[in-house]
């Protein structure tokens, strides 16, 4: 009674994390009717899931994400969340709202929960996005600032909104 209690024990604290298991590669479209897949070693699994998240990966290909979420057969991934891991550049990105009115233009990180000042010649660019949800890499500069090496719109502010 005892073993079999240590190992329904074991197997909950094992269990993964709502969500699923997670998934690295490469956002890809494949095939003539470019099918928006998670590849990885010469393996492609079309992604299936929410329309926030398919078109906020779609904007991605090419980058490399960690999907949380679950295999549909052999060749299909049911998308629960996902991490951008390398949007191209080889820099760590920072995610989050974009913030912008008449003193800066800042973006509130999802991660840290830190709201960073932005720099660089990318800012006229950005300010249309308020209240978009944007990707940047770049260089720490001062305490809270960052000097844009590059960035990506993952949701426009409308498409946010009426994806809640």
């Amino acid at each position: 009674m005892l073993v079999l209690l240590a190992a329904t024990l074991l197997a909950c604290a094992t269990t993964p994390a709502p969500g699923g298991r997670a998934y690295e590669g490469l956002v890809v479209h494949v095939g003539v009717e470019a099918v928006l897949s998670l590849e990885r070693e010469g393996h492609a699994r079309a992604l299936l899931g929410s329309e926030r998240d398919l078109l906020q990966l779609d904007r991605l290909a090419g980058a490399s994400v960690a999907i949380r979420g679950a295999l549909v057969g052999d060749d299909r991934l049911r998308v629960r969340s996902f991490e951008l891991l390398d949007p191209g550049d080889g820099l760590t990105p920072m995610v989050g709202t974009l913030v912008a009115d008449q003193f800066a233009i800042v973006i509130d990180d999802e991660i840290t929960g830190t709201r960073l000042a932005l720099r660089g010649s990318a800012l006229r660019e950005l300010k249309r996005h308020h209240g978009g949800r944007v990707w940047i890499t770049g260089s720490i500069i001062g305490p809270r600032q960052v000097l844009i090496a590059h960035w990506g719109l993952l949701l426009t502010a409308h498409e946010a909104e009426r994806l809640r």
